[in-house]
């Protein structure tokens, strides 16, 4: 299954790579798969051209948009080397966003932004778009209810050998969107069989992946409400716990790193929140300082001294989605700190 997957990502990287060679004189390329890297930093490839002098680090991602860029951005800059992200086509949108933050890109299209300075290469280019295809859909767990599988799986250890039924129940998801994403893992190599028992691979990149989805794929689907809290530290003044609520954004990252100063909180919630917005005093407010979402996993939360939070992965992934340099830096020390 992995195979498969790789040879979907070599003939995007080959494909991309042609295409670059027919704006700039670079010569034959080397490809160095199978990149062993850090926490975060998860390359597919390492890309050494004949006549530049820089080897170049790639991260292959076959679909991206604009809501995905903070936390690309984030696991990009963290890699301390020159990364180019490969991808199949590029929106004019994406792309002069991704050269805004000075991300360079090459998709199969012909769409380009790449630059150094010894030599000097600068190239630029958009505009281009795919044709119509016949071909079938690839193997894509990052879309839909898929994703909460995805996420029940990297929040619990043992997930990944439960039956379907068993993480359906966990996900909050139908059976059959369970037997989808775990094929869908395993043609992707995200999944591995062996002596009949499931194990997790790549699991950084499955994070980093998760991660860039959560904003357009999960948080709309929340229903995402926003409030006013009058009492700035109503996170600290409440009993969550009366309420079923759990804490996560910004509030639960102060709770976690004791670094964030929270300007926004996050709650987790199942049904009627009538009596916690009586408690708290909320106002609804498109600006607000707290947002109320539904709850959408099963499982206990982490406690810390009494007060529920949400699994850290879902505090980062609101962390990104919010945006912001202190945010990116609380991001890395929750995952440095409980093995995110």
């Amino acid at each position: 299954m992995k195979m498969i997957q790789q040879k979907r990502e070599k003939e995007t990287l080959q494909a991309a790579l042609q295409k670059l060679r027919e704006e700039v004189p670079v010569g034959d390329y080397k490809v160095k798969w199978e990149v062993l890297t850090g926490k975060g930093t998860g390359y597919d490839a390492l890309v050494s051209f004949k006549k530049i002098l820089r080897e170049y680090a790639v991260v292959i991602n076959m679909n991206i948009n604009p809501k995905m860029i903070d936390a690309m951005e984030f696991y990009l800059n963290a890699a301390n080397r020159t990364v180019i992200l490969i991808t199949h086509a590029i929106t004019d949108r994406t792309a002069t966003e991704l050269k805004q933050r000075n991300i360079q890109f090459i998709d199969t299209l012909g769409n380009i932004y790449l630059t150094q300075e010894d030599p000097f290469v600068l190239v630029h280019k958009t505009g281009n778009r795919p044709q119509e295809t016949a071909n079938g859909r690839p193997a894509n767990a990052f879309v839909g209810t898929k994703l909460r599988v995805v996420f029940a799986l990297l929040t619990n250890e043992d997930a990944v050998n439960l039956t379907y039924r068993e993480v359906a129940d966990l996900a909050g998801v139908a059976l059959g969107t369970v037997g989808w994403a775990f094929r869908d893992l395993k043609l992707l190599g995200y999944i591995r069989v062996y002596k009949h028992k499931r194990k997790i691979m790549n699991r950084d990149k499955l994070v980093s992946k998760w991660l860039e989805a959560y904003p357009t794929e999960i948080r709309p689907k929340l229903n995402p409400r926003r409030f006013t809290a009058p009492d700035r530290n109503w996170w600290l003044q409440t009993d969550l716990n009366r309420y079923g609520a759990i804490l996560g954004g910004e509030t639960a990252a102060a709770v976690l790193t004791k670094y964030l100063h929270p300007e926004h909180g996050v709650l987790y919630m199942r049904g009627d929140i009538h009596e916690l917005a009586t408690a708290l005093k909320l106002r609804a407010d498109p600006r607000g300082n707290l947002t109320v979402m539904d709850r959408f996993w099963d499982g206990e939360a982490l406690r810390i001294n009494q007060t529920p939070i949400a699994p850290p992965l879902l505090v980062c992934a609101e962390l990104l989605a919010e945006g912001g340099k202190r945010n990116m830096e609380t991001v890395k020390m929750i995952r440095e700190n409980h093995d995110v």
